[in-house]
């Protein structure tokens, strides 16, 4: 079989090889793709060592490959030592290979998703080995590369490395936040198998995940729709059989059994897992998620006291083993008939049993004490300061050059200003003419001068009344919440009446509360002053922000697509109250943009100013609210598409900055079909 392989291999080396002409770095050959779709039939057939043996021989023989060859060739190589031969430090060879031939090759810049993908292959192979701070580093540094370049795609492996660690150290919950977060980055790849079949993983492990933390109708909910991706993409890509789509099922059906199992329908939970084996044992399949089931089967059997069954499939399971050699299966086969044989008060072999079972799981336990004492958030949280310390000492280097270059242009104004000067000595008409029109502007000036400390004077004034009201109004109110919070936790269970007002007062202290915080909030924008600005990406602080926001506008269905019409656009701005404004729009959408529904930013220069735009398909302004809408104390609130309720001074406050900075903001709006507010601002400070 091995020699038909090589036949086959040169075969398509020497029809090919005719056909090679001059192509871009960027573009992997088709004839090199065709040698990786016949690897890949080898795989599926079951023959992994074959798959291995056929692709080393064709790029070991095949000519004038590109960088984009030799990437698929180590990444296909990879994926067999790291799934099926366990070897990973080859597996870390492959990816130091990738980085090198990057490196040689001139071109560094230019391949930045294989110098994620490599980062991310050296991850995972660290991960398997225990080395854990390591594969966090590389973890790390895929995702700070795919978050400088906007590679949303690429963001999916990091979600979903973090998400493994989560549930490897038993905190469910936190996993399947990570997994949905991966399959949310999923939707921004293109459509070939290798991001359709992660997307069905994902959908099941988010349901393993919920399965773990008993939360049964929610692990049973996305069990169904990885069936419905796995039914949906079935034929869909023409090298791939039907035993790829059968075998992803047959996994999903044997995690079902699990719930059907914790509700108590034992039946349907062993026709599933039967159905399950059936399928994943064949050659080619799964077989090792079939292995997993016959254990979860012969639970089942122990656990009814069904020994004849489970006699059958231990012994099945020992047959197997000297196949598809797994040690947590084997150690998992020890102790079922440990207690087979306990079961059968077969004291001499339950005995013989126990001591490699004990032996196994202590060798189990130590291996995995690394893992689950890893404090994978606190390296991610250190890894972020690290990044964000490297940021501030590459603007502090920036800040210097822009100090040099102002002072250079300073000199050359002062030179200019004695040149000016020594003409106007010359004419003794122009400077008596001059000297008046100075005694004029001199005048002019105090005059504006005086007028514009007593404006800010007013301002102050103003902003001091508004923050003495807001704290003095806090302060009352902060008593008579906490009061009423007194009163309802002593208040007699029986009374409903008395302790609907009791919460109904504590909800009108909150609001109030929230109010006046908003007043102060308000008078702290408009406060008179100067603010302190920085040159900010605003790519990527609209970025942030969408990022921060998703999770938010995922609990109502929503999806906020960022689309920045330049690779980079900075300003010279104050990050903070920028930031502030960007996140009071995108509240806004998620707030009243209805269920599914999609939020849309787009950023672009358009001459000296940036324009932001947000644009949702919510439910509009009213035409009657449209004039008030800005307005500080406003009556004209509208509550969100699920009640949310109005909130605060957040567009009064958002004016008021963009103002600050030289701007402003408006908005289009039409009832029923949504609005697109759009916010400007200059480039830079005004001369």
């Amino acid at each position: 079989m091995n020699r038909l392989y090589y036949f086959l291999g040169y075969v398509l080396i020497l029809y090919c090889s005719c056909n090679i002409r001059t192509r871009n770095i960027h573009t992997s050959h088709p004839y090199f793709d065709s040698g990786i779709v016949k690897a890949e039939k080898i795989y599926d057939g079951g023959d992994k060592m074959g798959a291995l043996q056929f692709i080393r021989l064709f790029h070991n023989t095949a000519n004038d490959l590109n960088i984009e060859d030799e990437m698929n060739y180590y990444s296909y190589c990879n994926t067999i030592f790291m799934k099926d031969l366990k070897d990973y430090d080859k597996c870390i060879d492959y990816a130091d290979s990738m980085f090198l031939l990057l490196e040689k090759s001139g071109h560094l810049s230019e391949f930045v998703s294989r110098r994620i993908q490599a980062y991310n292959i050296k991850a995972d192979a660290l991960m398997a080995k225990g080395s854990y701070n390591e594969a966090y580093d590389n973890y790390f540094k895929a995702k700070t590369l795919a978050k400088d370049n906007s590679d949303s795609c690429s963001f999916f492996t990091y979600s979903y490395s973090l998400g493994m660690v989560s549930y490897k150290q038993q905190k469910y919950r936190q996993a399947a936040d990570y997994f949905k977060q991966s399959y949310y980055y999923t939707t921004f790849c293109d459509g070939d198998f290798t991001y359709f079949y992660r997307r069905q993983e994902l959908l099941d492990n988010i349901g393993l995940s919920y399965g773990h933390a008993r939360e049964y109708d929610s692990a049973m909910i996305y069990y169904q729709k990885a069936l419905d991706c796995i039914v949906a993409n079935t034929n869909k890509y023409p090298n791939k059989g039907e035993s790829v789509y059968a075998s992803a099922s047959a996994v999903v059906f044997g995690n079902m059994a699990d719930i059907y199992l914790a509700t108590g329908k034992s039946d349907t939970a062993i026709l599933l897992l039967e159905r399950s084996i059936a399928v994943n044992l064949q050659k080619g399949y799964t077989n090792a998620d079939a292995q997993l089931s016959q254990l979860k089967l012969a639970g089942i059997f122990l656990e009814t006291r069904s020994f004849v069954p489970l006699k059958k499939i231990l012994g099945d399971i020992k047959g197997e083993l000297d196949t598809i050699p797994s040690k947590f299966i084997e150690m998992q086969w020890f102790n079922l008939m440990f207690q087979y044989y306990g079961a059968n008060r077969d004291t001499a072999n339950q005995c013989r049993y126990l001591l490699p079972y004990l032996d196994m799981k202590d060798s189990f336990e130590v291996k995995n004490k690394a893992l689950m004492t890893s404090d994978v958030e606190g390296r991610v949280r250190s890894l972020e300061r690290q990044h964000q310390i490297s940021l501030l000492e590459k603007d502090k280097a920036q800040q210097k050059i822009y100090l040099v270059v102002v002072i250079i242009i300073a000199i050359m104004a002062i030179i200019i200003v004695l040149l000016v000067l020594r003409h106007s000595a010359r004419a003794a008409t122009d400077v008596r003419k001059l000297t008046e029109l100075n005694n004029q502007i001199g005048e002019q000036k105090a005059q504006l001068e005086s007028a514009l400390s007593e404006l800010e004077q007013k301002d102050k004034d103003k902003s001091r009344i508004l923050r003495s009201v807001a704290h003095d109004v806090m302060s009352p109110i902060s008593a008579v919440a906490a009061l009423t919070d007194i009163l309802i936790t002593e208040a007699d269970d029986s009374n409903d009446e008395h302790k609907e007002i009791l919460n109904l007062i504590r909800e009108a202290c909150n609001n109030s509360l929230n109010l006046s915080k908003d007043i102060l909030d308000a008078a702290a924008a408009i406060a008179p002053g100067k603010i302190p600005r920085e040159w900010v990406d605003i790519n990527k602080l609209v970025n942030s922000c969408a990022e921060l926001l998703n999770f938010r506008a995922h609990e109502k269905g929503q999806q906020i697509i960022f689309n920045p019409k330049h690779n980079e656009i900075s300003a010279y701005v104050n990050r903070d109250k920028i930031w502030r404004v960007i996140n009071n729009l995108l509240v806004n959408a998620i707030k009243f943009s209805f269920e599914k529904a999609d939020i849309f930013i787009d950023v672009e220069k358009q001459e000296d100013n940036v324009v932001i735009a947000i644009r949702d398909t919510g439910v509009g302004i009213p035409e009657k609210n449209r004039d008030a809408i800005f307005d500080m104390f406003t009556e004209s609130k509208t509550y969100g598409t699920l009640g949310e309720k109005p909130n605060g001074l957040g567009l009064s406050i958002s004016l008021q900055v963009a103002k600050l900075h030289g701007g402003d903001i408006w908005y289009e709006s039409e009832e029923g079909k949504g609005t697109t507010f759009y916010f400007s601002f200059p480039l830079q400070l005004n001369s």
